[in-house]
């Protein structure tokens, strides 16, 4: 059931509009997986989360009384952002642990927006909120198919041909893509409107012609789990199959001719064959769309599902089986023995970036990455190697120098991070949260469950595709997930009776500016950082070593105000200066071999003191033998031959 929230409607609105305006930031302008992309607008999410909540203690919107699951999870979440934050004590890089706590408050702001939007915007929440993400998502959906059809739209947009823009990343576009089929298929069957109708025809065609361009495997298996999940919960399912099966096919048609033009799904085709085949895309995209809205406008679909339902549903399994045979029938012809075939494929390493891909099985390197998450967590049980650092600390075990940022699974990526401690904590956010949702669906009824359900989608794509990647690490699809769930746990909830006064006021705000402080110094220090290496090119060096010296007071645990610090220290001819910043780095990450390889190339090439570039560089070395960086030849071997030839002993004595 759902009762009219307590407060004032225009705030409710308000509050809507400004959810909406942060939602299309992030899809649209997120940033891709920057570690700064949450600064901006983590900060703008921190100053909403903190007016809705000072609304909510002035009593201009309602806020939700959760039940123990949900403030379970809440609080587990404050807690693993908490613990990432507390990681820095212990972190084998600092700076990034600091990141990690910016972009965990963040993501907690997202979350509490999506719960005072739960019960502020009652009875209408979930389909106000069902709305606007169809929208932003679709707006989303449809940029990333134009840049399809015009190659300089996007950055790389004329050599890479998997689908990834504006999120940056093609596996993170698939799961909005996921989401999407489900909000659409809600507008086409829920919404009774001819518009709602059309417009839930062509999100549900741009979703699954975009998914299909991203040749992202994990999102399809995502998407066909999401289709199931709406399908089954839904109370519109045979109405809802049909429109599917009459929007789907159009895009799967554009979608397969697309995959015959090498310039559109394959990288490294010549521009000029790129835009040709663009402009055809273009026309029969646009056209596909138009049939996707005149099959959805003009069959009956309602009335089948009412007056033939049972063959309705015969026929839509029966379709669903021979795209099935179909599937498996093309699988034999290619590959012959499928069991055989996938045994061999799943132990493969990296997967051509090629539109064959889809048929393969390999783990695109994942399975080591996996493994060597699993050696950091062995080597760190109780807290990890510190938030946000499985990149360096992965350099020790490593078999490989192929670089990468996490282990392509946020499970692993928690233990290799923080340890059991944060594993724990993720499982138990997980798991309130499923449980909120699950309730959510239950006790709503009519609309507000439909879109409830729609809705849904979107955590259930998030958690699929967590299981085999990274979305934790992209503000465009963590924080529409964690408003929809902060908004289906406190749907149909009871409002809270907070306390009131000047207290909590101030309270929420002084919180809202130390959070805003949080994420706006690491990005204001690296501006000043930038601005030193300008200085410095142009030879202004007092100026630069300012610069240095403000971005080294705003962020203390940064390496790189140090090492700015450092090169202007070098061409102001202090070499003894510049020594002591190169050692300063090592020692503030003495784990890192990235400021002990700068230290060693320094003394090699400027000091030429090959015995301490031999220390330096042996260090480096120990802690990732097996980076791209070592050449047979180089500084490391030509160091230790000095060494071995006396070189530590003659400046010993020398000194």
């Amino acid at each position: 059931m759902t009762a009219s929230a307590p407060g004032r409607p225009w705030a409710a609105w308000a509050l809507l509009v400004a959810l909406a305006g942060a939602l299309a930031w992030a899809v649209l302008f997120g940033g891709g997986s920057r570690d700064d992309a949450a600064a901006w607008l983590g900060s703008a999410a921190v100053a909403l989360a903190a007016a809705g909540l000072v609304a909510g203690a002035l009593g201009t919107v309602a806020l939700p009384r959760l039940d123990r699951m949900a403030g379970f999870a809440v609080a587990g979440a404050v807690v693993l952002v908490t613990l990432s934050g507390i990681s820095i004590v212990w972190s084998i890089a600092g700076d990034r642990s600091w990141l990690a706590l910016g972009k965990g408050l963040a993501y907690l702001a997202f979350l509490v927006l999506g719960l005072v939007a739960g019960a502020a915007l009652a009875p209408r929440s979930m389909r106000a909120l069902a709305a606007v993400l169809a929208a932003v998502l679709g707006l989303a959906l449809a940029w990333a198919l134009l840049g399809r059809a015009v190659p300089g739209l996007f950055p790389d947009g004329g050599r890479v041909a998997r689908l990834r823009n504006p999120v940056g990343y093609w596996n993170a576009l698939a799961l909005l893509a996921d989401a999407a089929i489900p909000l659409g298929l809600w507008l086409a069957v829920v919404v009774r409107a001819r518009g709602a109708r059309a417009a839930g025809a062509l999100v549900v065609y741009g979703a699954v012609l975009a998914l299909l361009l991203t040749q992202s495997r994990s999102g399809l298996l995502a998407g066909a789990l999401v289709l199931a999940l709406w399908l089954a919960l839904s109370s519109r399912r045979l109405e809802g199959g049909l429109l599917a099966l009459l929007a789907g096919v159009p895009a799967l048609a554009v979608g397969g001719w697309a995959f015959t033009r090498p310039a559109l799904v394959e990288d490294g085709a010549l521009r000029a064959d790129r835009v040709d085949d663009g402009v055809v895309f273009a026309a029969l995209a646009l056209l596909g769309a138009l049939v996707a809205i005149v099959l959805v406008l003009r069959v009956p679909a309602e009335r089948l599902a009412g007056e033939r339902g049972p063959r309705l549903a015969r026929v839509l399994l029966a379709a669903a089986a021979v795209l099935v045979a179909i599937g498996l029938a093309a699988l034999v012809a290619a590959v012959g023995n499928p069991v055989r075939w996938a045994g061999d494929q799943l132990s493969g390493g990296e997967c051509v970036n090629a539109p064959g891909r889809l048929t393969d099985l390999c783990a695109n390197n994942r399975l080591a990455w996996w493994d060597d998450a699993w050696e950091v967590f062995v080597d760190h049980p109780a807290g990890g190697t510190g938030a946000l650092t499985y990149e360096i600390a992965r350099k020790r075990v490593r078999d490989d120098g192929t670089p990468v940022l996490e282990p392509h699974s946020v499970p692993l990526q928690l233990l290799a991070d923080t340890g059991l401690a944060g594993f724990l904590l993720g499982a138990v956010v997980v798991v309130g949260l499923a449980v909120g949702v699950v309730r959510a669906v239950r006790r709503l009824e009519g609309p507000e469950r439909d879109a409830a359900v729609a809705l849904a989608a979107l955590p259930a794509a998030f958690g699929a595709h967590a299981l085999v990647d990274y979305p934790l690490d992209f503000v465009a699809v963590s924080a529409p997930t964690l408003v929809v769930l902060g908004a289906l746990v406190a749907a149909g909830r009871p409002a809270a009776r907070p306390a009131r006064g000047i207290v909590p006021v101030a309270a929420a705000v002084a919180a809202a500016a130390a959070v805003i402080a949080v994420l706006l110094t690491p990005w204001l220090a690296q501006r000043d950082v930038d601005r030193a290496i300008r200085l410095l090119n142009d030879r202004r060096l007092d100026e630069a070593a300012d610069a240095a010296e403000r971005a080294r007071s705003l962020d203390p645990l940064s390496l790189d105000p140090v090492l700015a610090a450092a090169l202007v220290a070098e061409a102001r001819n202090e070499p003894d200066l510049a020594r002591a910043l190169y050692r300063r780095a090592t020692e503030m990450q003495p784990e890192n071999p990235s400021p002990w390889t700068t230290l060693g190339l320094y003394e090699f090439a400027v000091r030429e003191d090959l015995c301490r570039a031999y220390e330096a560089l042996n260090n480096a070395y120990t802690l990732d033998p097996n980076g791209r960086q070592w050449q047979a030849g180089g500084p490391l071997d030509v160091a230790r031959d000095a060494v071995n030839a006396g070189a530590c002993e003659q400046t010993a004595g020398s000194g």
